[in-house]
């Protein structure tokens, strides 16, 4: 190697043990990280209670739909029963399935 090249990687090497300095100064204080807790907190139950309504409401809807049709309809709920059961299982095979295949949580792995 020559004098240029040698100076050429020291300079480069400076510029990133300066630049790896750089990011250690703007850490966040504990306030700023007991701050940001608390409003990923309040999201978080806020998207909690959101969540839990609309499945409420969903159950609900449900729930009614399968009560009427077996009060107004019978014989359209027996059916509606018939195939629930024949097509359950093939369902939670498939879904089991996938879920082996892809893994619990799907995840980028870059």
């Amino acid at each position: 190697m020559n004098d240029k090249e040698e100076e050429k990687i020291v300079q480069h090497l400076k510029q990133d043990w300066q630049y790896i300095d750089d990011l250690g100064k703007g850490s966040l204080s504990q306030l700023d990280m007991e701050k940001q807790l608390v409003l990923f907190q309040q999201k978080k139950k806020k998207a909690f209670y959101i969540e839990s309504t609309l499945f409420l409401l969903t159950a609900i809807v449900i729930l009614t739909v399968v009560i009427v049709s077996l009060f107004e309809a019978p014989l359209f709920f027996l059916y509606f029963q018939i195939v629930a059961t024949l097509i359950a299982p093939f369902a939670v095979y498939f879904t089991y399935k996938k879920v082996n295949k892809k893994g619990m949580f799907d995840y980028d792995k870059s």
